[in-house]
């Protein structure tokens, strides 16, 4: 019996070697491994969806596999747009590392501005916390969806737009989101979710039995 797929999607200005820590510890863990790239900045959120979606489409059938998704940031909402589409049968659990689940007060602050929207592209305009952000139009999941949120103990340089507590770039509180199966906080900052120690450790305890544990190791 091959073994189960574990589909990854990097963040917003990221690129898959941002992922590679999260990709060795899923083969650690036995997991067949897709660790998906994407010109995050170049277009829209439903445009990276769709790429995924072809993406999964061209995979070659592989008996009873079950498909899991570990996302970062960006990736998480991504993979939220390609299920809203309709979830397939092999899907298993999906666990997002500091989603932006409410949007970004950041994004929201500074999509107007030419810079931003250079430098962040069509994506980063999406993540607003107005009536046009993607993440708020979403459907609620109707997946079994793990969340990681991160809390950095320094203030974040947009705290005062972020609220806290937050990883420095998301809040605590955005990432939540009502049909979520469980969701857990850890100490580290948004950049470093995907290479933090006790984020990856909750997130294959997610992806193994559909819950968190409730004590990380030190």
């Amino acid at each position: 019996m091959a073994p189960d797929l574990l589909v990854l999607v990097h963040g917003l200005k990221r690129t898959r070697a941002s992922m590679w820590p999260a990709a060795l510890a899923a083969r650690r863990h036995g997991y067949a491994v897709l660790n998906w790239g994407y010109p995050s900045s170049r277009a829209g959120i439903a445009a990276h969806a769709h790429a995924l979606g072809r993406t999964l489409d061209a995979l070659p059938p592989s008996g009873d596999r079950r498909i899991h998704f570990l996302t970062h940031s960006l990736g998480g909402i991504i993979v939220r747009a390609l299920l809203a589409g309709g979830a397939p049968a092999a899907l298993g659990r999906v666990v997002m590392l500091g989603p932006p689940n409410a949007g970004n007060e950041v994004a929201q602050h500074l999509r107007h501005t030419r810079l931003f929207q250079r430098v962040m592209g069509p994506s980063g305009v999406e993540l607003g916390t107005g009536a046009e952000s993607v993440p708020r139009r979403l459907p609620e999941p109707t997946f079994e969806l793990g969340v990681v949120a991160g809390r950095r103990w320094r203030p974040a340089a947009f705290g005062r737009w972020i609220g806290t507590p937050n990883d420095g770039l998301v809040s605590v509180g955005a990432t939540r989101l009502v049909g979520m199966r469980d969701h857990i906080i850890v100490r580290g900052g948004h950049g470093l979710l995907p290479c933090n120690p006790r984020a990856l450790h909750q997130a294959f305890a997610f992806l193994a039995t559909g819950h968190f544990e409730r004590r990380s190791p030190a």
